[in-house]
């Protein structure tokens, strides 16, 4: 007589420790599933923190030079703030071309990694 080693179990007297809950799937789960090559999901871009200083500069330069044209010129006021917006927004909007090219062209390191390495 043998004794199969695959059919022994743990008992337990209280059913409740042993009972797992189903985990609901995430949103970006569901995304997954549907990716056609499971190699757009696992490729990591890392970004610098002068190309996220980009980001803001140039969100922040565009809505001052949008929002100048909001602003009503016709009295030395208006003027006088509405030119002092557009030229904040060309700095901002120059900065930001600056912190994007830093880290490409001075250093010439690629922005993409491997996602373990970031661990």
């Amino acid at each position: 007589m043998y004794m199969k080693v695959e059919n022994i179990r743990e008992i337990s007297f209280n059913n409740n420790q042993n009972r797992s809950v189903p985990q609901k799937r995430e949103f970006i789960d569901k995304l997954t599933d549907a990716v056609m090559n499971p190699r757009d999901v696992d490729d990591c871009v890392a970004v610098p923190r002068g190309i996220f200083k980009a980001y803001l500069l140039i969100m922040s330069g565009s809505a001052l030079l949008a929002l100048s044209n909001l602003v009503n010129a016709k009295k030395n006021f208006g003027k006088t703030v509405k030119k002092s917006m557009i030229i904040t927004g060309w700095l901002l909007n120059t900065l930001s071309a600056l912190f994007f090219a830093k880290p490409f062209a001075f250093k010439g390191l690629s922005p993409t990694v491997k996602k373990e390495d970031l661990k």
